[in-house]
């Protein structure tokens, strides 16, 4: 990471770089650690670039609530399994050491593994033992499976996310995301962005009820909380608020394949 941030400044800067960095630092994470959450992001947005033009049916929301049924869209889309392939294969070459894992999860997806169904489970109230029972058919680790084929639909969320906005004004008001309900993880003055798809919209966060929270803070990328729900959030500055993005499930992922 380090070597990451001076390259970016011996250039231009880099946002992902410095994003992980003012929220990731503190994580634990290894030099290692925090190179390959640098890729994997790299790679999200690269892939979110690619997808452009890619066919998901996109299942309207049931009345009132998120405009997009979005485990749906992720689930009845090919490009899921092609995705969790494609970072498998990364994270291999990231911790050859859990090659073994890794691998099982590539070669029980051409066994038949039903990532349509693993899918809808991380969004099921009940989904942990819904993929748990998935991930016992073919002896793999639940909690591998989980946090690697959450990689895998983190861009196509925010690709679909991207391309429904275009043509619709969001939302205004609303506590959690407008476009797939997800929840708020950052802010920037009026402005909320969801952890799932990272749609931004003015939320209308009640005034004079956040404080700072406790421990070292970051420049630019201060972490508060609400004294009344305790509901946390990171507050941006605004250049860094565009390029900021949900770093939590990632770390875990790669917290689960460094402590191994």
């Amino acid at each position: 990471m380090a070597n990451a941030l001076r390259r970016a400044k011996s250039s231009r800067v880099d946002d992902v770089a410095l994003v992980i960095s003012l929220t990731a630092g503190d994580s634990g994470l290894s030099r290692r650690g925090m190179a390959a959450l640098l890729k994997l992001r790299r790679a999200q947005r690269q892939v979110i670039e690619q997808s452009r033009g890619a066919l998901v049916k996109l299942p309207a929301g049931a009345g009132a609530g998120p405009l997009l049924d979005m485990a749906a869209a992720c689930a009845d889309s090919p490009l899921v399994g092609d995705y969790l392939s494609l970072f498998l294969l990364q994270l291999i070459a990231d911790f050859p050491e859990q090659g073994k894992p890794l691998r099982a999860i590539l070669h029980a997806r051409r066994d038949g593994l039903d990532v349509s169904a693993a899918t809808r489970a991380l969004w099921h109230p009940q989904g942990q033992t819904q993929l748990a029972a998935i991930a016992r058919k073919h002896r793999l680790d639940p909690a591998l499976l989980a946090a690697t084929l959450w990689v895998a639909l983190k861009p196509l969320c925010e690709a679909v996310a991207r391309a429904f906005t275009r043509h619709i004004e969001t939302p205004k008001g609303a506590p959690e995301c407008p476009i797939c309900g997800g929840p708020p993880w950052a802010r920037q003055g009026r402005q909320a962005k969801c952890a799932i798809c990272e749609t931004t919209w003015q939320a209308g966060f009640e005034s004079g009820l956040w404080q700072t929270s406790e421990g070292p803070q970051a420049q630019g990328a201060r972490r508060v909380y609400h004294s009344r729900t305790g509901q946390r959030l990171v507050e941006f500055d605004k250049p860094l608020f565009k390029p900021a993005f949900h770093t939590g499930p990632m770390i875990e992922l790669i917290r689960l394949l460094e402590q191994a």
